[in-house]
């Protein structure tokens, strides 16, 4: 009797763990990566290219091509932890600029995630627009980088004023995978695993 109680115990707490980390996952995180990341290493890739009519209505927006990529795992002692990683083409340079930094779940506000760009780089946030498409607000404009040149972008490699709100939308891991960094996330999302 006493053997089954414990047995009976230990499913009870490894049920109560398993329902805790399900339902620890916010509504923003199952709106983002479309899926609940329980406990697992998650990834999200949205993009948006803007056409010829979008630009000629907007002369002041700098951005042509925009993807987003982030990860998400969840580290033992910090719990759920966010990266980003953006790629950007703007109008008079035909390099992919990157902006990268860490996210995490703002207090309060209707952002999914707001992030902090590296070498004090300023801020983005991210939005849900629905199950399909993200805002991404740059309000400040972002530190940009080449990562095929030391050299810091020129005015053509930054934020335009009009270069404040874009809408990406969800699209396959493999077109993100220039900004994909870390070498076994880039083969497994390549290898369809």
């Amino acid at each position: 009797m006493r053997k089954r109680l414990e047995a009976f115990g230990v499913v009870a707490v490894l049920s109560a763990l398993s329902i805790g980390s399900a339902a620890a996952a916010s509504d923003s995180d199952l709106a983002l990566f479309g899926r609940d990341p329980g406990n697992e290493r998650v990834f999200a890739c949205y993009t948006r290219h803007y056409d010829a009519p979008h630009l000629a209505g907007h002369p002041q927006q700098n951005v042509v091509n925009m993807a987003l990529f982030v990860t998400s795992y969840v580290e033992r002692d910090a719990g759920r932890q966010y990266l980003l990683n953006i790629g950007v083409q703007f109008r008079a340079a035909k390099t992919q600029f990157q902006v990268s930094g860490s996210c995490s779940h703002p207090a309060g506000g209707n952002q999914a995630l707001g992030c902090g760009i590296e070498c004090d780089g300023g801020y983005i946030g991210i939005r849900i627009k629905n199950a399909e498409s993200i805002l991404v607000d740059v309000p400040d404009g972002a530190r940009t980088w080449d990562p095929e040149s030391d050299e810091e972008p020129g005015e053509g490699g930054r934020f335009g004023p009009d270069d404040k709100l874009f809408r990406l939308d969800r699209a396959a891991l493999r077109d993100c995978a220039p900004l994909i960094w870390d070498e076994e996330d880039r083969a497994t999302i390549l290898s369809g695993s």
